[in-house]
């Protein structure tokens, strides 16, 4: 029911969502669009701080709750908001000097352009700390596996975004700083909107002012938080340091076909990202509860349907990229198309081995996993910088992630057996199996179809029917195991029953 609901968000999420990127890209043009994609990389590169903390966040409350233990409930939070309320002042304080002198002497940005960036990065500033703060609330949320309330507080901030696009056509002024303002505004309601609701909801979500006395607890988090912020650096260098570096060496309309390229990703992550949203918070409980089973069993149920999801719109969407990027805007900068397609493809191979990440994340021994990946994360900087150096072209440095992913992939295999115990053989029986299987039969399908038809709107509706038809039909016989088909049987049947009483 969870990954039911959080698909009809992710569906409204995507229009939505599409729709905006259109009327933002065009009330803005190419250079302005890549401007903001450029400082909203600036930004994120100094607020890595967030994603670390936001699963620090929701992986003590989940264990909390598996544990059955309210007082430790309403203390985690606590602690978690009070040092999301510190991170966030310190986030705003790197953006204003670390990201203001970043624009003024490092980036590719015109003279005449600089003070107008400035402005955006100081409101996108505040973006990320009304983002930071709203964080613990979205973990309680995940955590009581509320996927109904989160998705509709989720909806209402994608239609603000929405209706801040549609603001922005009308508006004769500088519209790349009005942007930036609206951005920031929503965020703010956002934030108020989450609070509000979690506190009437949620008892633990009720702040009682108090000193924060239980070290353990903050040493415990801040550990948790420590080396996962080790591998979200390297994260971060490997998309957003990326975008610096191509900015460094081709200009902002590399930067704007970046984002457009992460844009895309970002909306086909919803697909899979979904199921792990809602099998995340069972993991965890399952920890808490001394169930190690059924943490390895969730993980790789939740790598292998995590692929299949993205898989099953990720795979027509890259044989179709030329097309769909042409439908849906207007004026197309150059190396998009390339982007998206590497892009897609590096988080495919992620998506494969990343409910490991989660089972690793449970038992709280984090620590090697997060410096191998890490390390490895980290490389892509000096070495993208090496290969636009000598001349490679723009696209050497996502092949570069393509490359790294694939690595990641197999240190996820060995970690995973090494700290939880889940056999080699049952990811390759489990996981790889199946999505090799199904994969090659969907790409052979819609390869047959892109060679024999001309590029045309018909060609894009047979080729997303025919890839999802045998997709799915794949995934039924080849990935599906038989206590799952059984289960879906059993939902169908139960739907039908219902429908004709």
């Amino acid at each position: 029911m969870n990954t039911l609901i959080l698909y009809v968000k992710m569906v409204l999420s995507i229009l939505l969502g599409l729709f905006s990127t259109r009327l933002v890209l065009k009330a803005l043009g190419v250079e302005d669009y890549g401007i903001y994609n450029l400082v909203a990389g600036v930004v994120s590169m100094l607020s890595f701080l967030n994603t670390s903390l936001a699963t620090s966040t929701q992986r003590f409350l989940s264990i909390s709750l598996g544990k059955n233990n309210k007082v430790l409930l309403s203390e985690v939070f606590y602690y978690s908001l009070a040092l999301h309320l510190l991170i966030g002042v310190g986030v705003v304080l790197l953006v204003v000097f670390l990201g203001g002198y970043g624009i003024q002497h490092i980036l590719s940005v015109h003279p005449d352009k600089r003070g107008e960036t400035l402005i955006v990065l100081y409101f996108l500033s505040g973006s990320v700390f009304f983002s930071i703060l709203s964080v613990p609330y979205v973990a309680i949320l995940v955590s009581r596996e509320n996927m109904l309330l989160l998705s509709i507080l989720e909806t209402v901030e994608s239609c603000l975004k929405l209706l801040g696009a549609i603001v922005l056509l009308s508006y004769l002024g500088n519209r790349l700083i009005l942007y930036a303002a609206v951005i920031a505004a929503i965020m703010f309601t956002s934030f108020i909107l989450k609070a509000i609701v979690c506190q009437c909801k949620y008892r633990e979500t009720r702040i009682t002012l108090q000193s924060l006395t239980d070290i353990g607890l903050v040493k415990e988090l801040m550990f948790f938080t420590g080396w996962y912020t080790f591998a979200s650096l390297g994260s971060i260098g490997r998309f957003q340091g990326l975008q610096v570096l191509l900015n460094l060496f081709y200009g902002v309309v590399t930067n704007a076909a970046y984002g457009i390229a992460n844009q895309v990703n970002g909306l086909m992550q919803f697909f899979a990202t979904a199921i792990l949203q809602s099998v995340r918070p069972q993991i965890m409980k399952s920890e808490g509860a001394h169930d190690r089973e059924r943490v390895g069993r969730l993980s790789l149920t939740a790598c292998r349907y995590m692929f299949f999801l993205c898989a099953l719109f990720s795979i027509p969407l890259i044989l179709e990229m030329p097309y769909v990027l042409h439908l849906w805007l207007d004026n197309l900068p150059e190396y998009t198309v390339g982007f998206c397609r590497l892009v897609l493809l590096s988080t495919m191979l992620y998506m494969i081995t990343s409910g490991l990440s989660t089972a690793v994340d449970a038992t709280g021994n984090i620590k090697w996993m997060y410096i191998c990946l890490g390390c490895l994360h980290v490389l892509n900087l000096p070495v993208g910088y090496l290969l636009l150096y000598y001349g490679f072209s723009a696209y050497s440095v996502l092949w570069l992630v393509v490359c790294e992913e694939m690595i990641c992939m197999c240190a996820r295999i060995g970690l995973a057996r090494y700290i939880v115990g889940i056999s080699v053989d049952a990811v390759l029986k489990k996981v790889i199996q199946p999505i090799m299987i199904t994969t090659g039969l969907t790409l052979f399908i819609g390869v047959i179809i892109v060679c024999s038809l001309e590029s045309s709107f018909m060609r894009l509706v047979v080729t997303f029917m025919s890839c999802m038809v045998a997709s799915l039909a794949s995934i039924w016989h080849y990935g599906a195991e038989q206590p799952e088909k059984e289960r879906i049987k059993s939902i169908i049947y139960n739907i039908k029953y219902k429908l004709v009483k």
